[in-house]
């Protein structure tokens, strides 16, 4: 009972997936009469009815669990399988092309929202948004949120996005917060050479023309070549 009051005190902040919020909120408020329930079957003695309830209570708590996750961690937490199959250039895994064929890729499809996907999506995404700022897309990316514009094409020193990844692990608004995945020294260096290079959405890499402690970056992140 108290996780179910502390829950819609939570959901009050708004940044939360609609859907996936009504889904979570009633099934977990759903769960505290029925335990409630259970445990009085238990007192009384009842066995059989006992085992019904108990079949039923463990099934709406797995349903109120996932979805739960889905909302503080990303629609995948619980079922990562659509995470594995990504595209993904982060934190040293290999991406699905060869280091020539990233370069023909467009650099934000290829290389920058990947990186948002595995550490920021799950916070600022479709199921979630903190601040009101998603990282799902392009376009959610250059809309900003509450606090203004995360991106500033051509200055990343200044732009939000990375001052807050540069900030000390324990400040406030130190993003991804503690305990999270936290960019690895790679990554961040591609996010700002590409917000450096203007933050383009429409060119490939190669266009991108990127220096040489870029390239090996970019060497280092693609899969080997077929022999």
């Amino acid at each position: 009972m108290l996780s179910a009051a502390l829950g819609w005190l939570l959901a009050w902040n708004g940044d939360y997936d609609t859907q996936l919020l009504f889904l979570h909120r009633w099934t977990g408020t759903s769960l505290a009469p029925v335990v409630i329930l259970l445990w009085w079957l238990h007192w009384r003695n009842w066995p059989g009815a006992y085992r019904a309830c108990l079949a039923v209570t463990v099934i709406l708590l797995a349903v109120a669990g996932h979805f739960g996750a889905s909302l503080t961690h990303g629609s995948d937490y619980l079922f990562p399988w659509k995470s594995l199959t990504q595209n993904r250039t982060l934190g040293g895994a290999t991406s699905q092309f060869t280091y020539a064929e990233l370069m023909t890729q467009p650099v934000y499809s290829a290389v920058v929202q990947p990186i948002f996907t595995g550490y920021c999506v799950a916070c600022h995404g479709p199921n979630k948004s903190k601040g009101d700022l998603k990282l799902d897309t392009a376009e959610n990316l250059f809309k900003g949120g509450k606090d203004g514009e995360s991106v500033l094409p051509g200055d990343a020193a200044n732009s939000d996005l990375i001052k807050r990844i540069l900030l000390p692990a324990d400040a406030d608004d130190h993003m991804p917060p503690p305990g999270k995945r936290q960019p690895d020294y790679n990554d961040l260096a591609l996010l700002q050479w590409w917000i450096d290079a203007g933050a383009q959405t429409d060119k490939t890499v190669a266009e991108l023309q990127p220096p040489e402690n870029i390239v090996r970056i970019l060497q280092s992140k693609g899969k080997p070549a077929p022999k």
